[in-house]
């Protein structure tokens, strides 16, 4: 047998890492190391809308529990012919600084509280008191089209004529 000549030894050699750079490749190509990477990008941005979504649903739900709370408290003192601050203000006007000062109301913008007698002012008639304000959804994008009203409503019965407040809203 002959033996192999020394440029037949020679190019047998040079095809040797050209093939294992080729295999090489081929399982790098093959390989999943940064697959999770790749999902976790596409998925994370979904993913944030809905929990940024659930957030300010949530908020949006305390708030609304804290305007019922302010109307209840309102109401009772509508109902007995009281103004926790007699001369100063009227019952409306306390009542939107107790629902926009003591309560978080830090997404909604100041909205209004307004009492109102559906049947009129005698004992027993009901005293309507809706404290409202408005919620953005979006409020990174500044939409007023993701807005949403909030609405807490009181409804009691007179025990005794109104004479220290009116109806109206402030």
């Amino acid at each position: 047998m002959p033996l192999p000549s020394v440029r037949h030894l020679r190019s047998r050699d040079s095809r040797a890492p050209t093939r294992r750079r080729l295999a090489r490749l081929r399982q790098a190509a093959c390989a999943a190391d940064g697959q999770a990477l790749v999902e976790f990008a596409l998925i994370l941005l979904p993913l944030l809308v809905v929990l940024f979504g659930i957030v300010q649903f949530g908020l949006a739900i305390n708030s609304t529990n804290d305007q019922t709370h302010v109307a209840n408290e309102i109401a009772r003192y509508a109902i007995v012919n009281e103004n926790p601050v007699e001369g100063k203000e009227s019952l409306q006007q306390w009542g939107k600084k107790q629902a926009y000062t003591n309560y978080t109301n830090a997404l909604n913008t100041e909205g209004k509280v307004c009492i109102s007698f559906p049947n009129g002012t005698e004992p027993g008639s009901p005293v309507k008191v809706e404290v409202t304000s408005t919620t953005n959804w979006l409020p990174i994008l500044g939409l007023s089209a993701t807005s949403t009203e909030l609405k807490g409503v009181a409804y009691m019965r007179l025990e005794t004529s109104p004479t220290k407040y009116e109806a109206g809203c402030a």
